[in-house]
């Protein structure tokens, strides 16, 4: 079977991996099937990736190609006559989101594409090198700084005859709190938050990717979940959860056990270790502290129904090994994941109370078990 050639035509995770560099526009990256690599870029890029690539044998500008071809072609159509120069009778592999209609029309000129059927295009993406896991530190040294400051204003706020939380004379907001979040990490080098970050009090939080919205609540539990993207490409991913005021003694039992089950799956993550086991001592650590998981009559889910923890990286989600969850994953040295437990309960799931908890951190696996990223403490969760 003839070596593949590899073809991707973007502007994302998998361009930024294979050339080190953003780009503005979707362009082309070709390799050979003996590892020589091309890019094909317009005008508007071509310079910046003649100062910013890496990793890259040759850098061609659509310009140059239709300069060779009469009549002078439009830019698919360039792109199209430059692959049949190049590629040879081998296949030629894309990625499983390759565009649709670039690949119909790649195919329908007689180019002999394959999609790719492993979760990553590039399998070596799942194993973060030294430099990598400190560009996902720097990433997660940001989110923790936002932290620090919707800790800051949860202190600062007073609390209301209604118990809603007020800041400088003005009702508290989920919004408010996302905005100073976004505020520090622009600050930090960030510059996406992907819709975030989650405040989401009371009943909100009971939904896991509720954004949050409206004014903040005193003795309610309220999920933080702040993911920013750095400059660098990488993504933070990390969640705490507060209360300001007084807590019950289910707050307290809630919190307990959530941070009881990240602490015995961080204690069993390493080399070698299997996700799946990992991911079920969570659940027998919540169910045995009385927390079960289940569904109300309308479908609704409450309890600890995701999974323990996902891929990180150029992605805030990383396509790929399954990590921590039902799925069977041999961990390997160098993978990064979260962990992040939680319990979620919708009014009227749980006769304790209402709301929801969650504890994330961001790991590298190690031969020997984990290393963190996560800076934020843990132990100042309840806030006067």
């Amino acid at each position: 079977m003839k070596t593949p050639a590899k073809l991707i035509f973007e502007n994302g995770a998998n361009w930024r991996y294979a050339t080190g560099t953003p780009i503005s526009d979707p362009a082309l990256w070709y390799m050979e099937p003996n590892g020589t690599t091309h890019i094909l870029v317009s005008e508007l890029e071509i310079a910046l990736m003649q100062t910013t690539a890496t990793g890259v044998t040759h850098i061609h500008g659509f310009a140059e190609v239709r300069d060779s071809l009469h009549p002078k072609p439009l830019t698919l159509s360039a792109m199209v006559a430059w692959l049949h120069r190049a590629t040879p009778e081998a296949p030629l592999l894309v990625p499983a989101d390759f565009p649709a209609a670039t690949f119909q029309r790649l195919t329908a000129e007689g180019l002999p594409l394959e999609v790719c059927t492993d979760d990553l295009f590039f399998p070596e993406r799942a194993i973060k090198t030294l430099a990598e896991t400190e560009k996902l530190a720097e990433a997660e040294r940001a989110a923790t700084q936002c932290f620090h400051r919707a800790a800051h204003i949860l202190r600062e706020a007073d609390i209301a005859r209604d118990a809603s939380l007020v800041w400088k004379g003005k009702p508290l907001t989920a919004e408010t709190v996302q905005m100073e979040m976004r505020k520090i990490a622009i600050e930090q080098g960030c510059e996406e938050f992907h819709g975030g970050p989650i405040v989401a009090c009371g009943a909100q939080g009971a939904m896991p990717h509720e954004r949050g919205h409206g004014i903040l609540k005193a003795h309610e539990l309220i999920v933080i979940d702040n993911f920013p993207r750095h400059k660098n490409g990488y993504w933070a991913d990390c969640t705490r959860t507060f209360v300001k005021g007084k807590t019950t003694q289910w707050q307290q039992d809630v919190y307990a056990a959530v941070l009881t089950a990240q602490e015995a799956a961080l204690a069993l993550i390493r080399q070698g270790a299997n996700g799946r086991d990992i991911h079920k001592a969570v659940e027998t650590t919540l169910h045995r502290a009385g927390f079960p998981t289940g569904s109300m009559d309308d479908g609704t889910p409450y309890g600890f129904f995701h999974g323990t923890g996902h891929g990180v990286g150029l992605e805030l989600h990383e396509p790929g090994p399954r990590m921590i969850s039902r799925a069977d994953c041999e961990l390997k040295s160098g993978y990064v994941t979260s962990v992040e437990p939680g319990l979620y309960y919708p009014p009227g799931s749980h006769k304790g109370g209402t709301g929801g908890c969650r504890i994330e951190d961001l790991v590298v696996v190690t031969d020997t078990g984990h290393h963190n990223l996560t800076l934020y403490p843990k132990n100042k969760w309840m806030i006067d």
